[in-house]
């Protein structure tokens, strides 16, 4: 029987026993119907995989014991995805992939050529839980609520280092950027683009404008293509 993956909070870990409620208790006892004695594997978002078997299953909660823990995955940098918001769902995508390669946090945003309105944060936690599940990550990376264009820009002084894909500029790139700190903002907007004004103010708020090639990228593309080069840049893509 394939040995199935959940998260918890930190808080839900005493010693070598493990407290699982929520939404991920449901799904091990209702949806998976896990009994008494399966195995499990849970992830605080620590870089560890606790093997664990199932003691106790009570109305709410279920009680696990780690019988194993192993550490499989070491963050040297923390990334955080502005992405803005995209028609028809495309957001999904970015989530999604965003998750796969090891992006920390996502955060939808809408800017001033920003047709999309609507967001579901609920929604978004789901398909970024399922992709931690699918590609076997220990850590679960979280969704914010959906931010203006102006909400971004006061957010920067929180990060080492703010790289805005912009496709008006021709010079600089990943490739060529300086890359320093352990906390790094990526910022990519919606079908649109940016407006010149926009690029001049994140500029002016201290991001590092940067190119992604001489090819237009669709918006959801151009998410993804940023997270790889700088997380491969950083070595973030290389085992240990």
């Amino acid at each position: 029987m394939e040995i199935r993956r959940f998260f918890v909070d930190a808080v839900a870990i005493d010693g070598d026993r493990i407290t699982l409620t929520g939404d991920e208790f449901l799904h091990m006892t209702k949806v998976l119907r896990y009994k008494v004695g399966y195995k499990a594997i849970v992830c605080a978002n620590d870089g560890v995989e606790n093997l664990c078997s199932i003691q106790e299953i009570a109305k709410d909660y279920a009680v696990l014991h780690i019988e194993e823990r192993r550490v499989v995955d070491k963050k040297n940098v923390n990334i955080t995805l502005y992405a803005g918001l995209l028609k028809n769902n495309k957001l999904d995508f970015v989530v999604q992939k965003s998750v796969e390669l090891g992006v920390d946090r996502v955060v939808p945003f809408i800017s001033d050529n920003t047709s999309e309105t609507k967001f579901s944060k609920e929604r978004a936690e789901k398909i970024a839980l399922e992709a931690a599940k699918q590609c076997g990550s220990v850590y679960l990376s979280k969704v914010d609520d959906l931010k203006t264009f102006n909400q971004v820009l006061s957010d920067f002084n929180q990060y080492d280092q703010v790289l805005f894909a912009y496709e008006g500029e021709k010079t600089n790139s990943i490739k060529t950027s300086n890359l320093t700190g352990k906390n790094i903002a990526l910022i990519v907007g919606s079908e649109g683009g940016f407006k010149p004004e926009e690029m001049l103010k994140a500029k002016d708020t201290g991001a590092t404008i940067v190119t992604l090639g001489r090819r237009i990228l669709r918006a959801e593309t151009a998410s993804i293509v940023l997270a790889t080069l700088t997380l491969d840049k950083l070595g973030e893509l290389d085992y240990e």
